[in-house]
């Protein structure tokens, strides 16, 4: 009989991106055939985002709970039946919460980046003792670590050089392939029309944290329409304006984005719904990520499923993660980005690069699935 994996949603259900990287890694497990031999996966969600999951329901290897309740006391029950008792060898992604200590033996821990060691300043005193005190009880640990990046690997040295967990590097792809084969002609035209994209636009598709580095975007955006470049453009973003850590900084930003210089060219679309997201996404001329701090980060990964130009910005990890249609620029000057926007949009409007800028998302599919199957070698060296 199979042994199991256990990935539990209900630790991640407060951060949607977590939920997306489990969707991630669960997906690249499935293309594994000695994974796949050895292992079935069980999922543990809310009922909130089980549908992020709806792509594996399926699958025969995969078996999903979901658990509707918030009562401390009967979900460790419930976990510990399903784990002590349902054959679980492995627990991916575990927390070392006061559930999570009851099964730490069998855990399994990934931490995103340690940006709260090389951004301190985006936090608050008390959220990094927090961060702090859990990233050293798991890194204290002999349990396995997972990292996204090498980016990663190398910071884990660095800040915990006294580390006792083996450590993995394990890439992920986005799987979007089932959203984005929802992406029809009929719901293009009526994402335009719902949130009027009726000029050529370019995307920045990042929640509104600080260390997600906006405030180059808006100032590079304010420098190309003071000196009457791209006026006929629109920059689209999405995500809510807020960062609860920063209030002054989305301030900042607020004040540049309503603007006379520029506000009749930003579009403020807020929280969009995924498959919607994603057709922003595909029809956008390219798409601009400026973060400051990244562990492998998903936007790129969806850009390279829809076969998009990205600008990047020049961050170790993004060097560590960019593909030949990526281009690299200074996140701390707004002079080079607003450069860099100009040139690679005229070079969008020319004919002969118009495959090159439009994408070839039968292409990207085909690379997601090939990089999956060789990012599922390192989880090989994890489980078995």
């Amino acid at each position: 009989m199979k042994k199991k994996i256990l990935f539990n949603g209900l630790g991640n259900r407060g951060w949607i991106g977590g939920l997306y990287y489990i969707k991630n890694i669960m997906f690249s497990c499935l293309q594994n055939e000695n994974i796949m031999e050895r292992f079935s996966l069980v999922l543990l969600i809310d009922p909130e985002h089980a549908d992020i999951f709806d792509c594996f329901k399926e699958n025969v290897n995969v078996d999903i709970r979901v658990y509707d309740g918030n009562n401390k006391i009967k979900l460790a029950l419930y976990e510990m039946r399903l784990i002590w008792f349902g054959g679980v060898k492995y627990c991916y992604a575990l927390e070392l919460n006061k559930i999570g200590k009851l099964f730490k033996k069998k855990g399994i821990f990934w931490i995103p980046d340690f940006q709260h060691r090389t951004l301190p300043e985006f936090f608050g005193a008390e959220e990094l003792a927090h961060k702090e005190k859990n990233d050293l009880a798991m890194t204290g640990s002999d349990n396995p670590m997972v990292l996204s990046s090498f980016d990663a690997a190398r910071d884990l040295e660095r800040f915990y050089p006294g580390h006792r967990c083996a450590v993995e590097v394990v890439h992920f792809v986005s799987y979007i392939e089932p959203e984005v084969c929802a992406i029809t002609p009929e719901l293009e035209q009526s994402v335009r029309d719902k949130f009027d994209l009726k000029r050529n636009y370019i995307y920045i598709p990042n929640q509104f944290w600080q260390h997600k580095n906006h405030i180059v975007m808006v100032e590079a955006i304010e420098c190309l329409l003071k000196e009457g470049r791209l006026c006929d453009y629109d920059f689209v973003f999405t995500g809510n304006l807020k960062d609860y850590r920063n209030p002054e900084y989305i301030d900042k930003l607020r004040k540049i984005m309503e603007s006379d210089t520029v506000c009749a060219n930003i579009k403020l679309l807020g929280f969009v719904e995924r498959t919607e997201q994603l057709a922003i996404m595909k029809n956008a001329q390219f798409i601009v990520q400026p973060s400051l701090c990244e562990g492998w980060g998903t936007v790129l990964e969806d850009a390279k499923v829809l076969d998009k130009v990205v600008l990047l910005s020049n961050i170790p990890v993004h060097q560590e993660q960019q593909n030949k249609k990526c281009v690299l620029f200074d996140p701390h000057d707004p002079k080079q980005l607003a450069e860099t926007i100009a040139r690679t949009a005229a070079r969008a409007s020319l004919p002969e690069h118009e495959a090159e800028y439009a994408g070839d998302i039968e292409q990207g599919i085909a690379n997601m699935y090939r990089e999956a199957r060789e990012y599922s070698r390192a989880l090989e060296r994890v489980f078995l």
